[in-house]
C-alpha cells in the first residue's frame, strides 16, 4: 500500500534507510543492561503553528497529538493527528525531555488513511529508538503507553506547562480494525486514551525492554440498546511492513528493518 505524499522529499534511495542506524531484522527487545526507557525521549508532542525550529508559535493552545521514532529523523503518529495538525497550521513535533526541548518542523509527510497511519520527516529531531515488536499480543497481556493528551496548560500570567501523561492497561482482544478502510489488524486496550494520546506507542515487555507493538489511534464506543462498551483502539505495527513509502524510497519492511515485505 503506498501513501500519499504531501510534501516533496529529498530523501534517495538505494540502501537501508538510515544505513547503520536502521533496524535491521526488526528487534524485539532491548539488551537488558541497556538504560531504563526515558518517555520524555520517546514519545514526541504534535504540534501546529508557525515559525520554524527557532521560533515556533503554536496555532491553538493544544497538542494534537503524540508521535513517536522509527528511524532517524523518521516519526510515526496517526494519520488522522497529522492532518487535523497540517489543518490548523505548520506541523512540528517537539521532544519536551527536562532541559532537553527541541521542537523541529515536519518537512515532509506521508499519509496512509487506509490504516490511519503517517510517517513524518524532520530534518534535525532526535528521539530515542524503541525496537518493535511484530509477535501478536494475547489476551490480558500488559501494556502500557506515554503521550500528551491535554499536554499543554497554558494559564494567564504564567509561563506554559508542559504534561507527559502515561497509561497502563491490558489487552482486552485482537481483531480486524473495521472502523478503517483497510481493516488492519489491532486491539482493544482496556484503558481508554484521551483526545492527544493518538499516535504514542503502544508498548509490551518491561521497562528495560520495552517494544513497539501498536500505534495508539483512540477511543472506541460500542453500544447496543442500553448497554455500552469503551475501549481504546491500536493498529498493530506489523501493519507497517505492508506499507510502500516514497519517503523511505520503497518497502517500509525492506528500508527499515531488513524484512520482507508483508502481503495481506
Amino acid at each position: 500500500m503506498a501513501g500519499d505524499v504531501l510534501t516533496a522529499s529529498d530523501v534517495g534511495v538505494g540502501g537501508v534507510w538510515g544505513g547503520s542506524d536502521a533496524l535491521a531484522g526488526g528487534a524485539a527487545g532491548v539488551a537488558g543492561g541497556d538504560p531504563a526507557m526515558n518517555a520524555f525521549e520517546v514519545s514526541m508532542a504534535v504540534l501546529a503553528g508557525r515559525g520554524s525550529e527557532h521560533a515556533f508559535d503554536l496555532a491553538q493552545g493544544m497538542f494534537h497529538g503524540t508521535a513517536f521514532c522509527l528511524a532517524p529523523r523518521l516519526f510515526v503518529t496517526a494519520a488522522h493527528v497529522y492532518r487535523n495538525a497540517r489543518a490548523a497550521g505548520t506541523v512540528a513535533l517537539a521532544r519536551l525531555a527536562p532541559g532537553r526541548h527541541h521542537i523541529d518542523v515536519v518537512v515532509d509527510a506521508e499519509v496512509f488513511d487506509a490504516v490511519d497511519l503517517a510517517l513524518l520527516r524532520c530534518r534535525y529531531l532526535e528521539a530515542e529508538l524503541l525496537p518493535c515488536s511484530f509477535e501478536p499480543l494475547p489476551l490480558l497481556c500488559d501494556v502500557a503507553c506515554a503521550g500528551y493528551p491535554f499536554g499543554l496548560e497554558l494559564l494567564p500570567d504564567e509561563p506554559p506547562m508542559y504534561h507527559l501523561r502515561a497509561f497502563k492497561g491490558y489487552i482486552v482482544t485482537r481483531r480486524a480494525l473495521r472502523q478503517l478502510k483497510a481493516a488492519p489488524p489491532g486491539y482493544e486496550t482496556s484503558f481508554v486514551p484521551p483526545p492527544g494520546l493518538s499516535g504514542a506507542p503502544l508498548l509490551v515487555g518491561a521497562e528495560r525492554n520495552s517494544a513497539v507493538a501498536a500505534v495508539v489511534l483512540g477511543h472506541h464506543r460500542a453500544e447496543c440498546d442500553d448497554r455500552i462498551m469503551e475501549v481504546g483502539l491500536a493498529v498493530d505495527v506489523e501493519e507497517l511492513l505492508t506499507l510502500d513509502s516514497q519517503i523511505v524510497g520503497g518497502s517500509i519492511a525492506e528500508r527499515i528493518f531488513g524484512l520482507p515485505r508483508l502481503t495481506r
